[in-house]
C-alpha cells in the first residue's frame, strides 16, 4: 500500500483539475490515474471528486483531505531532506560567532578533531561578545550564554555551565579559607567587566534554598580571561564560567569555594541559529559534534 504515493496522486489531480494533466505530470496514462484514484476512494470509503465527462471538482471530504495533504507531504519532504543531509559530509564555509574566551578555551581544541574529520568545511570564528545580528552579519551560528530575546531564532542547549567561585591555593593560604559568602567582604574579589558593565552582584542561596545577592567590592575588574589569569596569579577570588576554569580546577591550580552556597539556576551554553525550513548539514554536524565534545570534557572533569 503506497499511502504517500496515493496522496501525491490525489494532490496532483486536485490541483490540476484534470485527469489528463495529472497523468502527464505523474508520467502515467489517464486511465491509470482514474483506476488508482478509484482504488484510493474505495479504500477510504468516501468519494473525493465529483466527476462528469467535462468537469472534476472536490467533494467536501476531498477539500478536507487536500488541506491535510499539504502538511503531510511537506513533513515527508522535510524528513527525507534531513536524512539526505545527514548522509553528506559538510562542506563549504561555516561562520560562527563566539566570545574570545569560548573560542580559545573550547572551540580551538574542538576544531582540531572536528576539522580532521571534515576537512572540506572551512570554519570562520567571528568575535561574538554582546548583541549579534545573525542574519545581518551573515552568520550561520552563534554561541551564547543566555537565551536570545528574538523569537525568530532557534536555540539548542549545548551543555549546562554553572558559575564557579574559585581562587588559587596560594591566595587561600595567605588570606584564609572561604566557607560562607558573607566572608567575601574580607577578601579581594575579581569582578567581570564587559560591555561597559561591572558584574559585582553575586548570587547565592540561603539555608532554605532561597536565592539572594551580595554586592562585592572588586580590586580588579576585567573580562573572564583576565580574571582567570588574575586568580591564577593569586590576586583574588573570581566568579567564572565553568568552561573557563574546568582544566585549572582539575589540575589544582584553582580551588572551588562556596560550592554549597551556589544557586540552582540552570546557567547554560546555547547554540543559536536563524529559523529556516531546512537546517544546513554543516550547522547540524557542527552543533552535534560540539555538544558531544563538551559533554565528554565535562564527564572527564
Amino acid at each position: 500500500m503506497d499511502q504517500v504515493g496515493d496522496l501525491v496522486m490525489f494532490s496532483t489531480v486536485a490541483r490540476s483539475g484534470s485527469l489528463a494533466q495529472a497523468a502527464q505530470a505523474l508520467n502515467i496514462s489517464p486511465s491509470g490515474v482514474s483506476r488508482r484514484l478509484s482504488r484510493f476512494e474505495d479504500r477510504l470509503g468516501v468519494r473525493l471528486f465529483n466527476r462528469t465527462t467535462r468537469t472534476l471538482s472536490l467533494t467536501e471530504p476531498g477539500v478536507y483531505l487536500l488541506e491535510r495533504c499539504d502538511d503531510i507531504l511537506w513533513a515527508v519532504e522535510d524528513a527525507e531532506s534531513t536524512v539526505s543531509q545527514l548522509r553528506q559530509k559538510p562542506r563549504g564555509t561555516l561562520r560562527v560567532a563566539a566570545s574570545d574566551a569560548f573560542s580559545l578555551i573550547v572551540l580551538v581544541p574542538f576544531l582540531e578533531s572536528f576539522q580532521a574529520k571534515f576537512p572540506e568545511l572551512n570554519v570562520i570564528l567571528v568575535q561574538g561578545d554582546g548583541p549579534i545580528d545573525l542574519l545581518g552579519s551573515n552568520l550561520d551560528l552563534a554561541i551564547r550564554f543566555e537565551l536570545p530575546s528574538a523569537t525568530s531564532l532557534i536555540v539548542k542547549k549545548l551543555i549546562s555551565d554553572p558559575w564557579v567561585i574559585c581562587a588559587a591555593p596560594e591566595y587561600l593560604a595567605r588570606y584564609g579559607p572561604l566557607t560562607d559568602p558573607n566572608q567575601l567582604g574580607d577578601h579581594r574579589c575579581l569582578a567581570i567587566h564587559a560591555r561597559g558593565r561591572t558584574d559585582n552582584r553575586w548570587e547565592f542561596r540561603d539555608a532554605e534554598n532561597q536565592p539572594y545577592h551580595l554586592e562585592i567590592s572588586s580590586v580588579i575588574s576585567g573580562i573572564g580571561l583576565v580574571n582567570r589569569e588574575a586568580a591564577l596569579a593569586g590576586l583574588g577570588v573570581a566568579r567564572l564560567a565553568h568552561f573557563l576554569v574546568r582544566d585549572r580546577l582539575a589540575s589544582g591550580e584553582l580551588v572551588q569555594v562556596l560550592a554549597d552556597h551556589m544557586p540552582n539556576d540552570d546557567r547554560s551554553i546555547y547554540a543559536v541559529y536563524p529559523e529556516r525550513q531546512y537546517l544546513p548539514s554543516k550547522v547540524r554536524f557542527f552543533m552535534d559534534a560540539l555538544s558531544e565534545f563538551m559533554k565528554e570534557r565535562s564527564d572527564d572533569s
